[in-house]
C-alpha cells in the first residue's frame, strides 16, 4: 500500500566505496553544479587529495592510453571515483579510417535509433503471473569534471548520454539536449566540476551482464556557432559479474578536456515503475515543481524533475526497484507569486510489485492538488519469454 512505513531491503546493501548507504534520510538536495562547496585549500595538500582542474588527467580515446597509462597513474583510484576506460565513439576518424568499433554489432551502434517509451515485452498473467524480476541499471546522477571553463557566465552544454542494453540494444537516453537547446550549468572553479540535469529513460535498463554507456557532449562557446566544441565523447561497456547484491557506485571516465562522473545503481531482483504526475488544480501564477525518488532504500535522491508548471501539466518517469523493496517519492512545491512563502512538502512509499497499479491525490495546500499514480512492470528479456 502506497504511504506504509517498512524496513529498508535487506538485499539492499551499503555501496561499495561511494557515499551512498541505506537509510531514511532527508530530501535534502543541492541545485548547484556539485553538492559540495568548493574544498578548501587544507583539502588539496594532502596525499590523496581529489583532482583539480591544475592536475586533471586528460587522455585521449586510444586503446593503449586508457588501457595502460589510465592505470599508471599514481592512486588515481583515491583521488576521483574508480576509472572507466573509455572507447572511442563509433563515428571517431579513427574507426572510419581502420575498420570497426569493438561494440558495434553487439549493441548495434549503426543503429542511432531510440527505445520507444514503454518498450518491453507483455506477459500474460491473467490465469498465473509469469513475471520474473531482472538486473536493472539506475542512473542517479551524470557530472562533467576537471573542465577548465574560461568562459564567462554558466557552460552551455548540449549532447546525448544513453544507455544500450541486450533486450533492445537502440539508444535509452537519460540526457539528451541539442545545440538549440543548451543546459546553462555552473561550473565549480577549482575542480571542474557541473552537474548535468538527467531525463527519464523510455524504459527499465537490464544488465543481464554487460550494459553499454554512449554518450557525446558538446559546449557551446559561442551564438554564432552553428555546431559547439567537443567536450567528450565515446562509449564504455560497464560489467559486473562478481556482485549479486545491489549497489551505488560512481565511475569516471577520462577524456582529453574533462572527465564523465557517472553515478547510478545496479539493482538485483528489479522492477520497473513507471510514475505518472498531473497537476490537478494549482493557482493562476503556475507552481515550482520539484520532484524526486529514492529506490530500494538507498539514500541516494534521484532528480526526477523541476521546473514551473500549471494546471493541466502531466509527466512521467521511470524508476527501477527491487522487487521486495520500494520506491520514494517526495513532491515540494511552492507558488511561483510570491518568492517568501514556505516550500511545502509531501512524501510516501510504495511497496514494488511484478504489475498492478496504486494512486494518491495529494493536496500540498488549498490550491494545489496533484495525481500521483504508480503503474508496476517487471521489464523481461524477450529470449527469455
Amino acid at each position: 500500500m502506497p504511504g506504509k512505513k517498512r524496513p529498508a531491503s535487506p538485499g539492499s546493501p551499503p555501496s561499495d566505496g561511494d557515499d551512498s548507504s541505506i537509510s531514511d534520510g532527508g530530501w535534502t538536495v543541492s541545485d548547484s553544479g556539485s553538492d559540495e562547496e568548493e574544498c578548501d585549500e587544507e583539502e588539496y595538500r594532502g596525499a590523496y587529495r581529489p583532482f583539480t582542474v591544475d592536475d586533471f588527467p586528460r587522455l585521449g580515446s586510444g586503446f593503449l592510453e586508457q588501457t595502460g597509462t589510465l592505470y599508471e597513474i599514481p592512486d588515481i583510484h583515491l583521488r576521483g571515483p574508480r576509472p572507466l576506460s573509455l572507447f572511442r565513439a563509433y563515428k571517431d576518424h579513427v574507426i572510419i579510417e581502420n575498420g570497426n568499433h569493438v561494440f558495434a554489432d553487439t549493441y548495434q551502434l549503426s543503429d542511432e535509433s531510440e527505445v520507444s517509451v514503454g518498450s518491453i515485452t507483455n506477459v500474460d498473467c491473467s490465469n498465473q503471473c509469469h513475471c520474473f524480476p531482472a538486473t536493472l541499471v539506475q542512473f542517479i546522477d551524470l557530472k562533467i569534471a576537471g573542465y577548465r571553463h574560461t568562459q564567462p557566465g554558466h557552460a552551455k552544454i548540449f549532447g546525448f548520454f544513453a544507455a544500450r542494453d541486450y533486450i533492445k540494444p537502440l539508444r535509452n537516453y537519460i540526457y539528451r539536449h541539442n545545440v538549440d537547446n543548451c543546459e546553462a550549468v555552473s561550473v565549480k572553479q577549482k575542480t571542474g566540476m557541473a552537474r548535468l540535469s538527467l531525463t527519464s529513460p523510455a524504459r527499465g535498463i537490464c544488465m543481464t551482464s554487460h550494459v553499454l554507456f554512449e554518450f557525446e557532449l558538446f559546449i557551446r562557446t559561442s551564438e554564432d556557432e552553428a555546431k559547439g566544441d567537443i567536450l567528450i565523447a565515446g562509449c564504455t561497456e560497464f560489467t559486473e559479474f562478481h556482485r549479486s547484491e545491489s549497489f551505488v557506485e560512481t565511475r569516471r571516465l577520462y577524456g582529453e578536456k574533462c572527465g564523465l562522473d557517472v553515478k547510478f545503481a545496479v539493482l538485483s531482483n528489479a522492477v520497473q515503475a513507471m510514475i505518472d504526475v498531473e497537476i490537478l488544480h494549482a493557482s493562476i501564477g503556475g507552481l515550482n515543481l520539484k520532484l524526486f525518488a529514492k529506490t530500494s532504500g538507498f539514500s541516494d535522491v534521484i532528480r526526477l524533475f523541476r521546473g514551473v508548471v500549471e494546471a493541466g501539466y502531466k509527466m512521467s518517469s521511470v524508476v527501477a526497484v527491487e522487487v521486495h523493496s520500494y520506491l520514494g517519492i517526495c513532491i515540494e512545491g511552492s507558488s511561483t507569486d510570491n518568492d517568501d512563502l514556505d516550500v511545502v512538502k509531501w512524501e510516501s512509499r510504495f511497496d514494488a510489485s511484478y504489475h498492478g497499479t496504486v494512486a494518491e491525490v495529494v493536496k500540498l495546500d488549498d490550491l494545489v492538488t496533484i495525481s500521483v499514480k504508480i503503474s508496476w512492470e517487471a521489464v523481461h528479456d524477450r529470449r527469455q519469454c
